[in-house]
């Protein structure tokens, strides 16, 4: 049987690509897979130059740019690819679009830090005539792809339930201790796109995380479970374990990823080589149909990493070369990083989102506006946290403002007068009132309006409460005091509250510190 385990080639492989980044996944993955595949990259460019440099001789890049600007500014690239880490991915793509110079852009996964991010870059590059992919490469495993002829020609008939199983250790970069992000936009990514390449869009995702042991930055998605509905009554089923059992810490270790798609006709069974020893151990697949004696075993000598990196950059040079759209376009990666943005919401609030509600931007609006909602934010915020928020609610009411943004926050602090980060704040030598000024600065008074509901929270804001909830647990303490929604205003670092304490010299890891010094153990609980 046919199980078209590799994607079409385009015709023309002469496209001019310049390689934006030069870390792991170019230099191992990247430019070992182009090179089979017969591309031709002309010119890398990364933040370090030498490492550029040694990129571009292992690989005979001809070209090494001494900035990402001098790489853009090259109107002869026809298609840029982008690896960069992902809260560095947009301005590049909004460098390229305003230039109007390259024809295609194959973007890192995730496309942008949040679903908004994601929805910017897919405008400016349609409003620019810019082909924009992702590079969503499990599709390209060997092993998802014959499974997906498998459902396709009807081998395994209608499907019932299918599994991805990770047990797995990543190598984490540096960015991610300052995103916060471990295992849902990182990994738990290509499984979910997975499942939507296999079976289309769910109805709705229901997650659960917790930290991962191992990892020592604050972080919420170390270990990740989730259950997609699917209307016909499909169930997937992921389960992302980083941990794996202490693997690292003298135990014998089993780490693995494997799937498995049953339906009504047959199933299979497979695995993923890339956490085997080495990783470019091929996948493998397994499958049975009724009247089958036994499983059939095909096999290849291709791996996921590096190989897999050739389909990403084959779609789009094919969508360039023919017209319309690759099949991970940045439109259709909209999808993904709905459902992505849902795990979050969902793993937070202990609901089942729909993906819909999220690309709607409906997702949880009435429940966030609700008082319920209000009060399962602050079950465990002390007396004096939920006067802060008062208080924040009430600054946001005096601007006729419609939501509570850090600003609000920020002054809801300061007004209280009393706490450990009133306290804190006032041992760094800040001056209220010189500070109360600053945000007033950034606070235009709204029109007039009768606000007669509970003014909701801004994204910002429901990130900084989030940040304090993950600063408390982190602290090992068991309640959100006001030191927590201090550390979360620093550690959120957009919004206006985190932008006037930095002007005024406040910065996390010292505020921490003065935290841990003025706390005792269950005592001065703010």
């Amino acid at each position: 049987m046919e199980l078209n385990l590799y994607p079409p080639q385009p015709r023309r492989k002469d496209f001019r690509i310049g390689i934006l980044g030069s870390g792991f996944i170019v230099n191992d993955c990247h430019l070992v897979a182009y090179r089979k595949a017969g591309f031709n990259p002309v010119a890398i460019a990364s933040r370090t130059l030498e490492n550029a440099q040694k990129v571009a001789l292992r690989h005979g890049v001809p070209k090494v740019c001494n900035s990402y600007d001098h790489l853009l500014d090259d109107p002869s690239i026809e298609v840029l690819d982008i690896a960069v880490p992902p809260h560095a991915q947009l301005e590049l793509i909004r460098k390229a679009c305003a230039r109007k110079t390259a024809k295609g852009i194959l973007a890192q996964k995730p496309l942008g830090q949040n679903l908004a991010e994601a929805q910017e870059a897919v405008q400016l590059c349609e409003a620019a005539g810019i082909l924009l992919a992702v590079n969503q490469n499990m599709r390209y495993d060997h092993s998802v792809r014959a499974a997906k002829t498998l459902l396709d020609n009807g081998t395994i008939g209608e499907p019932v339930i299918a599994t991805i199983e990770m047990r797995g250790i990543p190598h984490w970069q540096p960015w991610q201790a300052e995103l916060g992000w471990v295992t849902l936009r990182i990994m738990s990514i290509h499984h979910l796109d997975t499942f939507r390449y296999w079976f289309g869009e769910p109805e709705r995702i229901y997650c659960s995380t917790r930290p991962d042991p191992r990892t020592k930055f604050p972080h919420s998605d170390g270990i990740c479970t989730y259950i997609l509905e699917y209307a016909k009554g499909l169930r997937c089923v992921g389960i992302d374990d980083t941990w794996t059992g202490p693997a690292r810490e003298g135990c014998v270790s089993d780490e693995y990823i494997k799937w498995r798609i049953e339906g009504l006709n047959g199933l299979a069974i497979g695995s993923i080589g890339w956490c085997h020893n080495p990783y470019t151990t091929p996948s493998t697949i397994q499958y049975a149909s009724k009247g089958h004696h036994g499983f059939q075993a095909p096999v290849w000598p291709e791996s996921w990493f590096p190989d897999a990196f050739v389909g990403p950059m084959a779609d789009l040079l094919l969508a360039l070369e023919n017209g319309g759209q690759p099949s991970t376009s940045g439109y259709d990666n909209l999808k993904t990083m709905a459902l992505i943005d849902a795990a979050y919401v969902s793993a937070r609030e202990h609901l089942a989102i729909s993906p819909k509600d999220v690309e709607s931007g409906d997702a949880m609006k009435s429940w966030r506006n609700s008082s319920k909602f209000q009060s399962a934010w602050v079950s465990n915020f002390t007396p004096r946290a939920q006067r802060v928020l008062a208080n924040a609610r009430k600054e946001a009411s005096r601007f006729r403002h419609g939501f509570v943004g850090t600003e609000h926050l920020l002054l809801g602090l300061i007004n209280l007068g009393q706490g450990t980060a009133f306290t804190v704040l006032s041992q760094l030598g800040m001056s209220f009132e010189a500070v109360r000024l600053e945000v007033e600065k950034h606070l235009p008074m709204g029109p007039e309006q009768s606000i007669t509901e509970t003014i909701p929270y801004s994204p910002r804001t429901n990130k900084v409460l989030s940040l304090a909830a993950r600063e408390a647990k982190a602290l090992d303490h068991t309640y959100v005091g006001t030191e927590h929604i201090l550390l979360g205003l620093l550690q959120e670092g957009a919004g206006v509250g985190a932008i006037v304490l930095k002007k005024f010299g406040v910065d996390a890891a010292q505020t921490r510190s003065e935290i841990l010094k003025v706390l005792k153990p269950d005592k001065n609980k703010a």
